[in-house]
């Protein structure tokens, strides 16, 4: 008995500093925790994606050699693609610039009695500026402002044969503002959806609703 007592005692006493010396050097659950917990996403830095969108351009003004006044307005699909940068100012406000570079197919038309009048706006260049507020660290609500040009294709057939038919080529510029929402759905990938209006001036405006995808680094 005094034997069995006596190796007792010594496997005890060996056995404690071993296992202070692992409770020592065991992770605190509380690090191991933060170390797993994702960061909030950021807005700032360098953009580039794409847009689709349904747009409404709407016409009206003379037509001179017709003998008439063009008022149409037509829906169609437009795409684009734009680079950007936006900087996140602390964690209410983001502001940020952009240049987007489109085209839509849509063409408007007269038909009178003197001939057929076609209008066909093609290609734009947007450069804007922006300035919203997250209401979610993740969601942000934005106003948009900045410039349009617009590349235009005119065409005038006349129905008379001794008559030669008139084409034009020319650059519409406008304002354009808007407002929109993006989300951050994962780190560097957003989404957004966005309602602008551009006024070229002249009779000419479009108004476009658009869905978008960044990559942000």
């Amino acid at each position: 008995m005094k034997i069995s007592y006596l190796v007792t005692s010594i496997c005890a006493a060996i056995s404690l500093p071993a296992v202070a010396q692992v409770q020592q050097h065991a992770p605190e659950p509380t690090q191991m925790e933060s170390q797993d917990t994702p960061a909030d996403p950021t807005f700032s830095g360098f953009k580039i994606g794409a847009d689709t969108d349904w747009r409404r351009t709407t016409v009206h003004y003379g037509l001179p050699r017709l003998s008439s006044v063009i008022d149409r307005r037509k829906d169609g699909i437009g795409y684009s693609l734009h680079l950007g940068y936006d900087n996140q100012v602390g964690q209410s406000f983001v502001i940020g610039s952009e240049v987007a570079i489109g085209r839509s197919d849509t063409n408007l038309s007269a038909d009178e009695a003197l001939g057929v009048y076609t209008l066909k706006p093609r290609w734009s260049l947007d450069v804007s500026s922006r300035a919203g507020f997250l209401v979610e660290p993740q969601i942000l609500l934005y106003g948009r402002v900045g410039y349009s040009l617009l590349r235009v294709r005119e065409k005038t057939d006349f129905r008379a044969v001794t008559t030669s038919d008139v084409k034009a080529k020319g650059t519409e510029n406008g304002f354009l503002f808007g407002g929109g929402i993006e989300t951050a759905v994962y780190s560097g990938l957003f989404l957004r959806a966005e309602y602008n209006k551009i006024d070229y001036g002249n009779g000419l405006t479009t108004s476009k609703v658009l869905f978008g995808i960044n990559a942000g680094f």
